[in-house]
């Protein structure tokens, strides 16, 4: 199958490095990513502006864009002269669980691929410990993930709804978040829900420095609960976690004894 390979990390981040190799074992893959890191852009997009595009090497390009636009950009224009056949994100160097789907640049690329009417994966890794270096490499077994993906990538593509009119489908899209701890074996593999992440966010007071003014939005210590079996539990048991998320907004019902009536105008 044609792949194409983006990220929220940037390109050449340890995680997106290890799934372009093993997918390369078996498919033909496309990559285009972010040129630095993109970490928590959604499903932003670079609207009315020109993106530009830089080529690394063959078939791999990079982009001041984010990992939304990668996957437009990479599906909608002729980058590529063939038919992409999946969009993989990641790997993405920390979890995407729960709320985090919200915020991810990761999941955003994998979002904006379904709506595009192609198969879109996100994939996450969370180190197991909190006493492990971040900052050393040795201590991610991205490859492990990555080969996951590889063996099972069909499989991964049948979970996901997509239209061939896009965003003008009558079924709602949906595309698969994976998530699991740097472990070198895991238990096996777990459907979940989503769970719910509170973050403990705070905001120091505003400063002034000359004429302008500036604050910082900080993140406390995050708790993570569910009402079902949840991403969050799946990982820490140590299997991975599949997730089959919804790409559009779905209504909450609102109380019946509210009358449209009622309102002023």
């Amino acid at each position: 199958m044609n792949i194409l390979v983006t990220n929220d990390d940037g390109y050449g981040a340890w995680g997106i490095t290890a799934l372009i190799k093993s997918l390369e074992k078996k498919h033909n893959v496309f990559v285009l990513a972010p040129d630095s890191n993109r970490s928590g852009n959604s499903t932003h997009i670079s609207f009315m502006q020109d993106i530009e595009l830089t080529k690394v090497t063959y078939n791999h390009w990079i982009t001041p864009g984010t990992p939304a636009d990668c996957s437009l950009v990479g599906l909608k224009s002729n980058l590529f002269d063939c038919k992409i056949d999946a969009v993989v994100s990641g790997i993405n160097k920390g979890q995407n669980i729960g709320t985090d789907i919200i915020y991810s640049g990761t999941c955003g690329a994998a979002k904006q691929a379904v709506l595009a009417g192609v198969p879109g994966i996100a994939v996450s890794m969370q180190l197991s410990s909190n006493s492990l270096d971040w900052d050393d490499e040795k201590n991610w077994n991205f490859s492990v993930l990555a080969d996951f993906v590889t063996n099972n990538l069909e499989k991964l593509i049948s979970i996901c709804d997509v239209s061939d009119k896009g965003f003008m489908s009558k079924n709602t899209c949906s595309f698969v978040n994976i998530n699991a701890y740097s472990l070198e074996k895991f238990k096996g593999v777990k459907f979940t829900e989503t769970c719910f992440r509170n973050y403990g966010d705070e905001s120091y007071n505003i400063v002034q420095k000359d004429s302008k003014y500036s604050a910082v939005i900080s993140l406390g210590q995050g708790k993570s609960s569910s009402r079902n079996y949840s991403d969050y539990q799946a990982c820490e048991e140590g299997y991975i976690s599949i997730s089959k998320v919804f790409a559009e907004p779905i209504c909450s019902p609102i109380d019946k004894n509210l009358d449209t009536n009622s309102f002023s105008l």
